[in-house]
């Protein structure tokens, strides 16, 4: 049996339907090949420049060095082809006795195994679910790092998410599962494209209050800001599949290293 990496700590339920006909976990798990379907999700791109696009000599920029998530649950579905006309889809639900706290800029942050019949897989999809009661007094979603501005000040900043998030993405491509070895289907938060389609700009930090000497961008701070990266960033669609990939390849996009 191979194992493909997810963000979860437990396998909680796990049901099959094709038509009506309904399998309960022990029968997925004994087919007779069985296979492994992963999640992993990451933050890519911490660095960002204001001045991509302008005539500025000196722009401001953004390096984030901390990216965390509490994650509640993951359901994900995934349908087998079984020919022309048939097709079996799998629906998990996957909790973790305790919500955990993702490191999305961690390449190794590998947090169970899920098992499936080997076979093709397409119309693979995910919903993800923190939640803040899980969370405790920690944010549910925590992103720091350094603002300089385009006069070369430097100051700490951080965007702290107190609220229940929910996320869903679905695999472009289909995988196999039936091969040698093993794959963790990634999932990826462009950190770059999300200060850009979230029209933060520079003058927004600019102008940023401070506490004690760093930016805090949350529900009673900088609001403004705040609400520009919670509905525009921290959406539904957030997460993009990014790719297939084996166990232990390395990734193309991963942080920038200093």
């Amino acid at each position: 049996m191979k194992t493909l990496k997810i963000f979860v700590l437990m396998l909680a339920a796990a049901g099959l339907s094709l038509s009506s006909c309904q399998k309960n976990d022990s029968e997925i798990m004994t087919e007779s090949v069985s296979k492994s379907l992963g999640v992993q999700l990451q933050a890519v791109n911490n660095t960002y420049s204001f001045g991509i696009g302008t005539k500025a000599l000196k722009t401001a920029t953004l390096k984030w060095d901390t990216c965390q998530m509490y994650v509640s649950r993951v359901h994900l579905t995934a349908t087998k082809e079984q020919g022309d006309t048939l097709a079996t889809e799998f629906s998990l639900d996957l909790k973790f006795k305790n919500s955990k706290l993702a490191d999305l800029f961690s390449a190794n942050s590998l947090l169970g195994d899920v098992t499936l019949p080997a076979g093709l897989y397409d119309k693979i999809s995910i919903q993800i679910q923190s939640d803040k009661k899980d969370a405790g007094t920690a944010p549910v979603f925590y992103l720091a790092g350094n603002y300089t501005n385009a006069s070369g000040i430097v100051t700490p900043i951080a965007i702290v998410v107190n609220k229940d998030l929910k996320f869903k993405a679905s695999a472009k491509d289909s995988v196999q599962l039936n091969t040698a070895a093993d794959y963790t289907a990634l999932f990826q938060l462009d950190l770059s494209n999300a200060i850009s389609n979230g029209k933060i700009t520079e003058a927004d930090l600019d102008k940023a209050s401070l506490t004690n000497g760093k930016i805090i961008i949350s529900e009673n701070s900088n609001k403004e800001v705040y609400e520009k990266f919670f509905k525009r960033v921290l959406n539904l669609d957030a997460f993009q599949h990014k790719a297939f990939k084996k166990a232990n390849e390395k990734d193309n996009d991963e942080k920038d290293k200093d």
